[in-house]
């Protein structure tokens, strides 16, 4: 079948569109999936301007099409001299990325290229050239570039009968747009254009290039009067193209369609009588405009085009993704445009120009693979069931039982809109559902943290269709063009009306309303939710079904108590009950959701809990009517966000609260005794329980290493604990009043607001505190070992144990010449760099003393030779591991010293900038040289020319003597 119809506002430009057959549509899939048909060779431009995150990213997505096509296609590099010896597969196996260095020259790549062609012209294939470069020819006005250029130029015109050639081209940086879309017209069909302006963007650019390549179709249209057009097309069902203005074809009842099998076939031409939203929007995106006044023409015509005029769920998702594609192209083409006014236009407008009449191409595969993508990453039942099916027997299934109570529901819930009821809405489509208007301040971090990017500014009584509320939107994009790329600012620009004349409303929330009502909801669920957080349909994630729970919470702080407001948040908490009694997003939420729930429930700290909205928690109690149980846990976590945020980390004032929390603020003490540890002696190579025993200790410095020399403990007294008895003054002190949070809650469920002061345990309090101020503020513990902490019985025993073992440890070593050779030894030939950690804080706890000064002028010293044996962490590993004080291990980068204040002798107030200058310059040498000086090497590289050198430097940092 053929259609056609007048776009409005053009003149006399008419749209057409072709519907294959299936068995068509089949053969077409098959023959574009045969990678077979078409030869693909990339030609990458490999010159030094290329060298670094450039070269980096074209290998990088060139190896993942050839492990996501498994076809060895070729690759031709040039700079000054071509290799057309390579192909995907080599590039793949290679362990690193291409070399880039040397000029460019054009005329070597267009040579080989012409050879190549020459070599394959009895093929049947059809050839594409994906042509990509950052620069321009070392001499372009040379004689040698003409010549190659006109030599290529005569093979192809004799290639007029073989199958197609065609160039694609892609621009990166500062090249030449003239000669760039010269050369998409070499072959004997023209190419596409893309230009990027980052390295980063050469791996998308590369990606549609090549999907383009792979999967384009071209067909030759030919009406009865003899006029032919050439259309391109990827769907694979459906062709689309523009006749030339003027255009009468209201005579024309048959057209011939030839394919890139030249296989014809015959249709009849009639006028389209259903134009709906999908078939304006495909007109539209072949449009590419010659000037700003034709953009907004564009624009205007874009802002009329409902988008929920569609045949069923899954075209209105393509018509809403297809209109701010169009969108966001035209709002492209205006600042272009506006630009292309000044009387100097950088070369890169060119471009940009250039390569956006090309972008709609494009799109139409991009939006196809984001669909799919979207699809299969968020609502995998979308692809896999047929959406529209399943709420059509929903909808079919209803008794008339049932509809009849619908049917009762009228008076209470009608859109404002359009004054349908929620009989007549449910009656009329299977899959438009009711919902509360709302405003919303939307910010950048609602589209990855859902339960903080979002917050209610106001909650209206207004009832709007889902339907009504998208094709409102759509019309006020007229305001939104001034805050393009801006997210903040569509909250204050992207509104429509509510029922008062002061409200504006840019978000909704389904209502429950009925049964039948909310499996609509629980099926739509992926696309309204998605919309309320991103104003995407494809926007939705599983933590926004979190998210929706803290906007329940504010809707209840706005609430004003009437009627009507009473029965909307009825039907809201109904919605909110299904997503924590029965939804797997918030079951399986890696944050906040139902785990996070129960850990609070279960007392174990909150990984991350600065970032937990503790209203969650008290509305999930809430729907669960529970309310009760999680109320002092939610007031103990607020008490250790609020103290976590009041004191710093280590610092004196937060041991000492510790310790009047252990001892009380009336310390009594305890004389105790320790003794002399005795030597160990080591002789032979550092055995593996002596390597596992410092590892251990580095961990966790409640563990006791091997003693490998004499350690003499000075006498201290010991502090004693208060087992029951702690000053109830001192731990009342630290309760706060109930925030406003909690107030809101209590006052919705009318609990009483003294609940929390007749129920506080100030034992558990204390428990709380103590966690709080000592594993979470003072002391350096392991996140893992947050989830095993001491019982309320036993904390006060394991926190005494670690204040007084660190009280105690002011160790004293025997420092003879041989135990300082013995733990040098032992530092210079420990296999991991976790054991040389642990070693060092061991013995050379204040970065100081004959051991540490041995260490350090040994791994000096033989920095340059040739370790003695082999082993995992080389001395050049441990120096600089000591001058930064880093080390990498399992769970991430860790401190050898906690407290860097003190200062590395001998470099007095200089280690810090030592530390800083060997990380930013990347220092690959570091000695000692002429009389003791500690000098430190780098490269710095600078690219020159058609190629990049490295320059040496070096720098004195201080003297050893």
């Amino acid at each position: 079948m053929a259609e056609y119809f007048k776009l409005p506002f053009s003149n006399q430009q008419n749209y057409i569109e072709i519907k294959l057959s299936q068995s068509e549509g089949s053969a077409s899939t098959s023959n574009a999936s045969n990678v077979n048909d078409t030869e693909i060779i990339c030609c990458v431009d490999i010159s030094g301007s290329m060298a670094g995150s450039p070269i980096h990213n074209v290998c990088e997505v060139l190896r993942d099409i050839y492990q996501r096509t498994q076809k060895d296609y070729r690759l031709f590099t040039y700079n000054t001299q071509t290799n057309t010896q390579r192909t995907l597969k080599t590039l793949s196996e290679q362990p690193g990325d291409l070399e880039a260095n040397g000029g460019t020259s054009f005329a070597c790549i267009f040579t080989a290229i012409k050879d190549y062609i020459v070599q394959n012209s009895s093929s049947k294939k059809a050839i594409t050239f994906i042509f990509m470069t950052d620069g321009q020819d070392n001499e372009p006005n040379g004689p040698a570039l003409k010549k190659s250029i006109d030599m290529l130029r005569l093979v192809l015109s004799g290639m007029t009968n073989s199958p197609p050639i065609t160039f694609h081209v892609i621009g990166f940086g500062e090249v030449n747009d003239q000669f760039l879309n010269q050369i998409r017209t070499f072959g004997t069909h023209h190419g596409l254009f893309r230009y990027s302006t980052q390295s980063q963007e050469l791996q998308n650019n590369f990606n549609d290039m090549f999907e383009y390549a792979l999967n384009i179709r071209e067909f030759t249209i030919k009406f009865s009067n003899n006029k032919t057009y050439i259309a391109h097309n990827i769907d694979n069902e459906i062709i689309g193209f523009l006749t030339d203005d003027g255009d009468d074809i209201s005579t024309i009842t048959e057209l011939t369609i030839t394919d890139d099998k030249k296989t014809t076939t015959n249709f009849h031409l009639i006028q389209m009588k259903d134009v709906r939203a999908i078939h304006l929007l495909h007109a539209l995106n072949l449009i590419s405009p010659q000037n700003e006044e034709h953009v907004k023409s564009i624009q205007t015509y874009l802002n009329t085009i409902s988008i929920t005029n569609s045949k069923n769920l899954m075209e209105r998702l393509e018509v809403e993704q297809l209109h701010k594609e169009i969108d966001q192209r035209m709002m492209e083409y205006r600042q272009l445009f506006t630009e292309l006014k000044m009387n100097q236009v950088p070369e890169r407008v060119k471009l940009q120009l250039s390569a956006l009449r090309h972008d709609s191409l494009f799109a139409n595969a991009q939006r196809k693979k984001k669909l799919d993508l979207r699809i299969n990453k968020n609502v995998d039942y979308f692809k896999k069931t047929d959406i529209s099916g399943i709420l059509q027997g929903y909808k079919d299934s209803i008794t008339p039982d049932t509809w009849q109570m619908i049917k009762e529901q009228k008076q209470d819930w009608v859109d404002v809109y359009s004054n349908d009821d929620i009989y007549e809405i449910m009656r009329k489509s299977p899959d438009n559902i009711l919902c509360l208007g709302i405003r919303v301040q939307r910010d950048e971090e609602a589209i990855t943290n859902p339960a903080k990017g979002l917050k209610l500014l106001h909650v209206t009584n207004t009832i709007i269709s889902y339907d009504s509320f998208i094709n409102a939107m759509n019309v006020a994009k007229n305001d939104l063009q001034q805050a393009q790329g801006q997210f903040t600012a569509l909250n204050d620009l992207y509104c429509v009306a509510g029922t008062l004349s002061d409200e504006r409303i840019n978000a909704v929330i389904p209502l429950y309303i009925n049964d039948e009502h909310m499996k609509r909801i629980r099926i739509l669920e992926g696309i309204w939710l998605g919309y309320l957080y991103t104003l995407d349909s494809y926007g939705y994630d599983k933590q926004q079904e979190v998210g929706i729970l803290k906007l329940l919470f504010q809707i209840i702080q706005q609430r004003t108590n009437t009627k009507r407001q009473k029965q909307i948040l009825i039907e809201l908490e109904k919605v909110c009950q299904f997503i924590i009694n029965e939804s797997q997003g918030f079951k399986t939420a890696e944050q906040y959701g139902e785990k996070t729930y129960e850990k609070l429930l279960n007392r174990q700290v909150i990984i991350n809990q600065q970032d937990y909205d503790l209203c969650i928690p008290l509305i999930i109690a809430y729907l669960k009517r529970d309310l009760a149980s999680v109320l002092l846990p939610v007031y103990y976590e607020y008490l250790r966000q609020e103290y976590q945020k009041k004191y710093t980390k280590k610092s004196v004032e937060t041991k000492q609260i510790v310790q009047n929390l252990v001892y009380g603020c009336n310390t009594k003490y305890l004389t105790m005794t320790v003794s002399t540890s005795t030597q160990s002696n080591i002789t032979t190579l550092v055995p593996d329980h002596i390597e596992r025993s410092f590892i251990d200790y580095f961990y966790d410095e409640l563990h006791t290493p091997i003693q490998l020399i004499s350690e003499n403990i000075k006498n201290e007294n010991r502090t004693l604990i208060i087992q029951h008895k702690i000053e109830m003054d001192y731990i009342k002190s630290f309760r706060l009043p109930i925030p406003d949070f909690m107030k809101t809650m209590l006052n919705y469920c009318n609990i009483d607001e003294n609940y929390i002061e007749k129920y506080l345990d100030y034992d558990c309090l204390r428990w709380e505190l103590l966690i709080t101020f000592y594993y979470l503020i003072y002391s350096d513990i392991n996140i893992s070992r947050l989830q095993n902490l001491p019982t309320k019985e036993n904390i006060l025993s394991v926190i005494d144990g670690q204040l007084q073992r660190d009280k105690q440890h002011v160790s004293d070593y025997d420092y003879s010449s041989e135990n300082v050779s013995l733990i040098s030894y032992v530092a210079l030939n420990c296999k991991t760099i976790i054991c040389f950690a642990g070693l060092m804080r061991k013995y050379c706890s204040q970065r100081c003393g004959p051991i540490f000064t041995q260490i350090f002028k040994q791994l000096l010293e033989l920095y340059d030779k040739d370790d003695s044996i082999t082993i995992n962490a080389t001395k050049k590993d441990k120096l600089i591991a000591l001058l930064t004080n880093k080390i990498k291990t399992e769970t991430g980068i860790k401190p050898i010293y906690h407290d860097m204040e003190c200062c590395l002798p001998p470099f007095e107030g200089r280690i810090n900038s030592l530390r800083y200058f060997i990380e930013k310059n990347k220092s690959n040498k570091i000695c000692l040289q002429n009389h003791g000086k500690l000098v430190v090497n780098w490269r710095s590289t600078s690219l020159t020319g058609y190629g990049g050198r490295q320059r040496k430097h070096c720098y004195v940092l201080c003297s050893m003597s």
